[in-house]
């Protein structure tokens, strides 16, 4: 059953003008039509009463458990190309809270002001179509960018991992580091990694753990995926 995020006004469901394109132009619904609705962190089964105008009216809600207990941050160095769409992507369905498109020294990707506020407004659109595929109860909040060496304390988490290859195959493994109940954030490095200066002012200033991805050099993309499924699984143990 299609699945849309949405506003509550009463007993009626208020849908985005993009959704009520896709409801009427694309799923073509007809008077009679069912559809599921996410508003203020509960799943709603409604019902199309109406779509001249569209009145869309909330049935019965739904017990559903679909979000993690506690709270993942991912901070994600700025990459070429498409990884961004698609660790945006991945990282909704794993369940992270936020995103935090992070400015490193090794940086090769530069966004100006009117840049970002186009690229955020994709990244967004992205995160929503991927929270309403994985039927969850929540949109990652998407953040950027932040510069590494001045990062808001309302940013970070009860435990800060920093992912470092010079950890890689030591015993600072990420499993390790992981502690249920608390809030965990998890930063990702840009193509050619963080410089040796950013890593002990991420330890010394803002209290990152160094952490061990495994004896393998995953690529950045990688590297976010594989961190947030440890988490995730960790958490949901």
């Amino acid at each position: 059953m299609q699945r849309y995020f949405a506003n509550k006004n009463g007993q009626n469901i208020i849908l985005g003008d993009g959704d009520v394109h896709h409801l009427l132009h694309v799923m073509r619904a007809k008077k009679g039509d069912e559809l599921e609705a996410v508003a203020d962190n509960k799943l709603y089964a409604c019902l199309v009463e109406s779509v001249n105008p569209l009145v869309v009216t909330i049935n019965y809600e739904i017990p559903t458990d679909s979000e993690l207990d506690e709270k993942i941050t991912l901070f994600f160095a700025l990459a070429k190309g498409e990884k961004i769409d698609f660790v945006v992507q991945k990282a909704t369905e794993l369940g992270v809270s936020k995103v935090v498109l992070l400015k490193t020294e090794r940086c090769v990707v530069k966004f100006d002001d009117k840049s970002l506020s186009h690229k955020l407004e994709r990244f967004n659109k992205i995160a929503k179509e991927a929270s309403e595929q994985s039927h969850r109860l929540q949109i990652p909040e998407i953040v950027g960018t932040v510069d590494i060496k001045n990062i808001p304390q309302e940013l970070l988490s009860d435990i800060n991992l920093v992912a470092y290859e010079k950890e890689a195959g030591k015993t600072a493994s990420l499993i390790d580091n992981i502690v249920k109940g608390k809030s965990t954030s998890i930063m990702i490095g840009p193509e050619g990694g963080f410089s040796e200066e950013e890593v002990n002012l991420l330890t010394s200033k803002y209290g990152f753990n160094r952490v061990s991805l495994g004896k393998r050099i995953l690529r950045t993309e990688t590297a976010a995926v594989y961190a947030l499924s440890v988490i995730g699984a960790l958490l949901e143990k």
